[in-house]
């Protein structure tokens, strides 16, 4: 095939090359990921150039054909991905969690109240499921046991990451202010964004703040919660025992 009719086939890949970083784009950990680049290219530039990305110019180009500038950021920003941000996060999970739980003890809690806990109709306990499966020797529900499983451990890990990432642009967003505040003439990415807002600055900010911590607090501090499989047979079963001892207990 011909020069020429490698270009087209070129120019015709890159819109689809674009929806597909635009569909990953949609996704909140690509995104988030996404967020922590950017911020870290910001900072990289202000602490070589005195410019971020920001006011960057023409003449800011021959900055990327510099190796060694190159390789040093990209070492640079792997371990701080690698090693450095998780082990701050970890401090910042323990931190929070001693929060959270100091926060909950100032709130009375009425439990003499609360209703008792009641398992939703045709629900049973996960590992109920599981002995009766390995009980009766029953592959069919020990497979909906594993896959039960499975679903659950990956719900687990997306909420994990979800949580990480926000953390870790929450934390790249305040490096990126403090990097910028530190020399006047730097002008960051988030001091731009903040400070063309105008007015609407605070409250943006507010609301984003606000919005973060909602989310770690879903992926992080969120309340426990039985592990349940739909399976009625089981639930039927389970409740029958269940009155049965009530009213032997009665009995007594």
């Amino acid at each position: 095939m011909s020069t020429e009719d490698q270009k087209p086939l070129t120019m015709a890949s890159l819109p689809q090359k674009s929806l597909e970083l635009f569909d990953r784009a949609w996704s909140a950990n690509w995104a988030l990921r996404l967020v922590c680049l950017v911020l870290f290219l910001d900072m990289a530039m202000m602490l070589r150039t005195d410019r971020g990305l920001w006011q960057w110019s023409p003449g800011d180009m021959a900055l990327l054909s510099d190796v060694g500038w190159v390789a040093l950021v990209i070492v640079i920003f792997s371990l701080a991905v690698a090693i450095v941000i998780p082990a701050v996060l970890v401090v910042l999970r323990q931190i929070g969690a001693h929060l959270v739980y100091w926060l909950s003890s100032l709130v009375p809690a009425e439990r003499s109240h609360q209703l008792p806990y009641q398992r939703p109709l045709g629900y049973a306990p996960a590992h109920a499921l599981r002995d009766l499966a390995l009980r009766e020797k029953d592959e069919f529900l020990y497979r909906r046991y594993e896959e039960h499983l499975q679903s659950k451990d990956a719900a687990n890990v997306t909420k994990q990451q979800v949580g990480e990432f926000t953390a870790a642009a929450m934390l790249m967003s305040l490096l990126d202010w403090l990097v910028s505040a530190w020399v006047p003439a730097r002008v960051g990415l988030i001091p731009a964004i903040y400070g063309h807002m105008g007015e609407w600055g605070s409250i943006v900010v507010a609301m984003v703040i606000f919005c973060a911590g909602a989310i770690l607090k879903w992926a992080w501090f969120a309340p426990w919660e039985p592990d349940l499989i739909y399976y009625p047979p089981l639930d039927l079963a389970l409740r029958d025992k269940e009155r049965d001892a009530r009213e032997c207990g009665k009995g007594h």
